[in-house]
């Protein structure tokens, strides 16, 4: 985890996919840069997301567990039904954080020439046009915007749940 989240994504994705070429000779193809950009976000932002887990689960209070323990509760009874209500309301502010970062991210993948939003309006402007590179910031900000929206109404909704 200190690995993945100690060094850049343009580098993990860099290694993801030259790696096999040159550690064990494998040939590269056009069909390996999707999965290469997938594996490298995959585990990239499975670092980050398990570390907001991880500090999701720790914050639970453990007199919350005992309680469960003193009401008879079997250890996966206390889990979904005390601890992990608490954990979601905690951890959906970072986890939307990492969500809309992640969407911002995915421009990074024309590094190894996979052609997403920010690739497709470079080629645009290299042929003179300028607004494409306006399109895709605007793309951007609006999904983004809207991914803001949801969680703002999905925090407001386990608002109700004082922690």
């Amino acid at each position: 985890i200190s690995v993945m989240r100690g060094t850049p994504l343009m580098l993990q994705l860099m290694v993801v996919y030259y790696g096999p070429y040159y550690i064990f000779g494998l040939p590269i193809s056009l069909e390996y840069q999707f999965y290469a950009v997938i594996i490298a976000f995959s585990i990239n932002y499975a670092a980050y997301f398990s570390e907001i887990y991880r500090g999701g689960i720790e914050a639970i209070p453990r007199g919350q567990k005992e309680a469960g323990q003193v009401l008879g509760m079997t250890k996966a009874q206390i889990f979904f039904k005390i601890e992990l209500l608490q954990v979601i309301k905690r951890i959906l502010p970072p986890m939307g954080n990492e969500i809309i970062t992640l969407i911002k991210d995915t421009s990074l993948a024309n590094v190894i020439a996979v052609m997403d939003i920010t690739m497709t309006a470079k080629t645009f402007t290299n042929q003179g046009l300028v607004w494409p590179l306006f399109y895709s910031g605007l793309f951007y900000l609006a999904f983004c915007g809207l991914l803001t929206i949801l969680f703002s109404k999905l925090e407001k909704k386990l608002d109700f749940f004082k922690i």
